[in-house]
């Protein structure tokens, strides 16, 4: 019996992969991802990263996209390909880190997780803590071998992967110390030596952590780096912040909360809590907790590294109880039950129904294409964050006027700090010396209603656009997005018929 609903469970996780496949292959290049892959385009053409480029991601966030871009495809389908490859490379690594104990716990935990990414839609695509989850998951994967080989060369592999984690966002920095320093009491207490472990994790840390320093000081990038930090991170990191209650109540989709029963049921009836790898795994998901709740914000993506290692832990408890007998056997069957036959199939379910539209971004190409691509270069701002003026122009292979991507700095809605005066006067002095012919806005605001109201956030710049710039085209549309271009009057774009 227990064979029989084993090869039911392995094609049911196989089938949801690839009905999840099937139905987002064609799933465009959206939101965040359209920043990451923009600025490597204008890396290509000239702009340093943090001195003439404002976007205050990490440095692993652009290896991590520029490595997709370069190995799958830079296009939209090269980077839907990429994104599934993560998911298979995370799967893979679960599925190594269970392997002692049951590997199937590793397929669950890794098709589930893949699931519940498809179902957040094209805009959870990519995502930094998307790939911040891989690459801590691989990392745990390659340090767990090394432990049960004796072979610390592997352990290298473990500590490359963590630094490449903390590259693209910092806040899981300390877990990769952590489980050296769980894995360095796990082979004493075996009578191994520790020392060489100890060495080859960190010197696979160092590389991510000189290629980091390298990457600021290639682009003399290291000060503005610094002052990004300081005052650019330092204000949106106190923007909108949720209360710990409600952080509390979105640190995961409510489907999976049926899990947790079962799971903390299992971990509390297991056996064996000398188990030094079942501390790595809860010591995963307490760093896994740590970054989404000190990015304070919310976001369902924000919460993939608590997701990720918190499945990865329940289901191999889940398994460690199912071989049990008695009450610890019944918690075990069951947990792994509603997670494999049920929870899975619902979020692949929501995958297959996710509206995506780039309706946005290819109208805004066609009016870009009327216009002139070619009299664009160098000649057009974007003042939009997200919602797809960057990718209008990195599809066109558009370098825009400006390194800036996003406006949210120019239009807050509290100007009460130095960094927004700071931005602001930035922007102008490049504006009124060089005023590029066209001008795209974006409805967009930050954590707040989209309205072309913001532009009254700064009056200065909308009555110099009032005097200087004409309404060449407005658009809106039903996903409640729009966008306006202005052309500079007398300029080539204004002349009729363009």
């Amino acid at each position: 019996m227990m064979r029989v609903l084993r090869a039911l469970a392995v094609a049911t996780l196989a089938g949801a992969f690839i009905f999840m496949i099937v139905h987002t292959l064609r799933w465009p290049l959206m939101q965040d991802a359209q920043v990451m892959h923009y600025v490597n385009f204008l890396t290509d053409h000239g702009f340093a990263p943090y001195r003439q480029i404002g976007d205050m991601n990490m440095p692993g966030a652009y290896w991590m996209e520029r490595f997709g871009m370069t190995v799958f495809g830079a296009g939209d389908l090269g980077f839907r390909v990429y994104d599934i490859f993560l998911m298979v490379a995370m799967t893979g690594a679960m599925i190594a880190i269970a392997w002692p104990y049951d590997w199937l716990a590793g397929l669950f935990a890794g098709v589930l997780f893949a699931m519940i990414h498809a179902s957040d839609g094209p805009k959870g695509a990519g995502q930094r803590d998307a790939v911040m989850a891989a690459l801590m998951v691989i990392g745990l994967a390659f340090l767990l071998h090394s432990v049960r080989r004796r072979t610390a060369a592997w352990m290298a592999l473990g500590g490359l992967f963590f630094g490449l984690a903390t590259a693209v966002k910092p806040t899981i920095a300390p877990l990769g110390l952590v489980l050296l320093l769980m894995a360095v009491v796990a082979l004493r207490k075996r009578g191994d030596s520790a020392a060489r472990f100890v060495v080859c994790g960190l010197l696979g840390g160092a590389v991510p952590a000189a290629l980091f320093f390298g990457y600021l000081l290639h682009y003399r990038a290291l000060d503005a780096f610094i002052s990004m930090n300081r005052e650019v991170t330092a204000y949106y990191s106190h923007l909108y912040r949720m209360s710990y209650l409600d952080l509390l109540r979105e640190c995961m989709p409510r489907p999976m909360r049926l899990l947790v029963p079962f799971g903390l049921a299992a971990v509390a009836m297991n056996p064996d809590r000398r188990n030094w790898e079942r501390w790595a795994l809860a010591a995963g998901v307490a760093f896994g907790a740590f970054s989404y709740f000190v990015q304070g914000k919310g976001y369902y993506y924000q919460r993939y590294p608590l997701v990720a290692m918190t499945l990865l832990w329940f289901a191999i408890e889940l398994s460690i109880a199912a071989r049990r007998r008695g009450v610890a056997r019944a918690i075990g069957v069951a947990g792994l039950a509603i997670g494999i036959f049920g929870l899975t199939p619902l979020f692949a379910g929501r995958a297959r129904t996710v509206f995506y539209s780039n309706i946005f971004t290819e109208t805004l190409e066609s009016d870009m294409r009327q216009i002139g691509v070619a009299g664009l270069q160098h000649n057009v701002q974007c003042l939009d964050m997200v919602d797809g003026c960057m990718n209008a122009l990195y599809h066109l292979q558009i370098v825009q006027q400006t390194g800036m991507t996003g406006d949210n700095l120019l239009f807050p809605p509290d100007t009460e700090f130095a960094v927004v005066h700071k931005e602001r006067q930035r922007f102008w002095d490049g504006l009124v010396a060089r005023p590029p012919d066209v001008i795209v806005i974006s409805d967009e605001q930050f954590m707040d209603a989209a309205s072309f109201d913001k532009l009254k956030r700064w009056p200065q710049f909308a009555q110099y656009l009032a005097d200087n710039y004409d309404l060449r085209s407005a658009h809106s549309f039903a996903i409640n997005v729009a966008y306006r271009i202005y052309v500079r009057k007398g300029s080539f774009a204004d002349r009729p018929g363009m």
